[in-house]
């Protein structure tokens, strides 16, 4: 049975390239943050951001011992306004992997990601899925279905473009910034 896909594959199909900028909200120990960084250009830059220091400090070695020089870690409380202190519309892609169910301002980590993301650029959530009978991970009601997502979304002017596999317990949206 498969538990949780390789963050390579799903990254393959979310449509990172090049010198992009990306910001990672909640990066821990760079489950995405690597490979990103791994698949864009070297000129390009992860922003990985965590609330916590220790799973940046490993994130950072691991980057290290990998080679990659194109991951800069950032210790920041993302339920803020202006919490990732990066400039309004500069970020290419931002990841919001498995971190809305645990927050408290879910709608102000959503308003951070969209005030930092160009206009075109694309937001990708992958959270757990509301669908699955629970034998681990967190309770129903922490999880956000899809209707919730869109409803939180959709007022900041941004549109669902598609949705995309992540293994058996997660679901995974990308939303381009409409205005």
């Amino acid at each position: 049975m498969q538990s949780f896909r390789n963050p390579e594959e799903a990254i393959d199909s979310m449509d990172f390239y090049g010198a992009m900028l990306v910001a990672d909200f909640g990066s821990g120990i760079g489950y995405f943050a690597l490979p990103i960084a791994k698949k864009i250009a070297k000129e390009g830059v992860v922003y990985a951001f965590d609330i916590q220091e220790a799973p940046l400090e490993i994130l950072r070695k691991k980057a290290s011992s990998s080679h990659l020089y194109n991951i800069q870690t950032m210790r920041a409380d993302l339920e803020r306004a202006g919490g990732s202190s990066l400039m309004q519309e500069s970020i290419d892609r931002v990841v919001i992997a498995n971190i809305l169910f645990q927050a408290t301002q879910k709608q102000q980590i959503l308003q951070e990601a969209v005030r930092i993301l160009k206009k075109s650029g694309k937001i990708i959530i992958v959270e757990w899925d509301t669908a699955i009978v629970q034998f681990f991970g967190p309770r129903g009601e922490a999880r956000l279905s899809k209707e919730q997502i869109k409803n939180l979304l959709t007022p900041m002017g941004c549109a669902l473009e598609k949705e995309f596999s992540i293994g058996d317990h997660h679901s995974g949206y990308v939303y381009i910034k409409k205005q």
